[in-house]
């Protein structure tokens, strides 16, 4: 099985992408047969936006799971992660298990990502995680990360395999709202 991890961030690899990194271990070392592949943008344009390809997009629908990982910004999900899944057709996350990794400068803003998340994963009909995982950036401001943390990660590594092998591709209904309108509109 695959699983696809997203760096949702248009700045160089740092903090949330050592969390990420600490997730696709976790996947690769406990989890036979689950291979893992990172989805990352492009390039940046500036702090806040960088670019996706049609690559991205197939290798996301491609998976049999997802972890998106944001950095929090500005009280919500980068723009660059939002860039990716505008590209997205419904089918790419439809009934697909979707892990929430969410990283920020300080512990009140633990819903604000993960709360715009969820309601564009459910959307698409993605299966989202019913734990996310929410960390503050200091928490990865080094390699020497704690085991709480690591025990953390773990955790929800487990969750987000485990779904995706229980479900073992089956679909779930009804469709949403967005798939019966374009349903209705073509017939």
């Amino acid at each position: 099985m695959r699983l696809a991890t997203v760096y949702g961030s248009p700045t160089p690899p740092g903090k949330m992408a050592r969390a990420l990194g600490l997730i696709e271990r976790e996947a690769r070392e406990r989890h036979p047969g689950w291979s893992v592949e990172r989805v990352a943008p492009r390039d940046s344009a500036g702090p806040v936006v960088a670019t996706w390809d049609d690559e991205a997009v197939r290798r996301i629908g491609e998976a049999d799971a997802v972890v998106l990982a944001s950095p929090v910004y500005r009280g919500s999900l980068t723009g660059t992660l939002k860039l990716l899944i505008d590209m997205l057709p419904n089918e790419a996350l439809r009934s697909k298990p979707v892990g929430i990794l969410t990283v920020a400068a300080a512990p009140h803003h633990f819903l604000s990502a993960e709360r715009h998340l969820r309601d564009i994963l459910g959307w698409f009909g993605a299966l989202t995680a019913p734990n996310s995982a929410f960390f503050v950036d200091t928490e990865f401001r080094t390699d020497d990360v704690t085991d709480d943390v690591r025990a953390a990660l773990g955790e929800f590594t487990a969750q987000v395999v485990t779904l995706a092998e229980r479900l073992d591709g089956r679909e779930f209904g009804p469709d949403p709202l967005t798939v019966r309108y374009a349903k209705k509109t073509a017939g």
